[in-house]
């Protein structure tokens, strides 16, 4: 889950990071980051920032509602990040399937009712990315 601090100047918000996360060009099977949504949270942003020279070529947004269900993949297409956004995906940056070798991503979503956030991908070639969110 990163590292996740909490503090007063935040109120109510949560956030966390993780670096150097491999991810290679298998196909969107690599988990990129787990997040799990703490009581009273209603919306997520997270960023996704490609690192080196390799493109995102899959980028996946899965949902689970409970602790012991199955995770659910909500948003895989490129026009699910651009022209068909969808409840409970709220905006994106940039289409997160194409994301160029070092550019960064935002991707907001509510998250009220949900247990967690999991977002898969897969890159033109072996190579990193980082993960950053703030849950409010």
């Amino acid at each position: 889950m990163g590292n996740v601090t909490t503090g007063t100047s935040w109120k109510n918000s949560w956030k966390g990071k993780q670096t150097g996360i491999a991810v290679t060009a298998a196909g969107p099977s690599d988990v990129i980051g787990t997040i799990y949504v703490r009581e009273g949270a209603s919306y997520l942003w997270a960023e996704v920032n490609t690192v080196g020279a390799s493109d995102m070529d899959a980028f996946w947004v899965q949902i689970s509602c409970l602790s012991d269900a199955s995770f659910h993949t909500i948003a895989n297409a490129p026009s699910d990040y651009t022209t068909d956004i969808q409840d409970p995906i709220l905006g994106c940056s940039a289409d997160m399937t194409t994301l160029s070798a070092s550019t960064a991503g935002l991707l907001r979503m509510s998250v009220k009712g949900l247990f967690a956030v999991r977002f898969r991908g897969s890159l033109a070639g072996d190579a990193t990315v980082d993960l950053r969110w703030q849950m409010r």
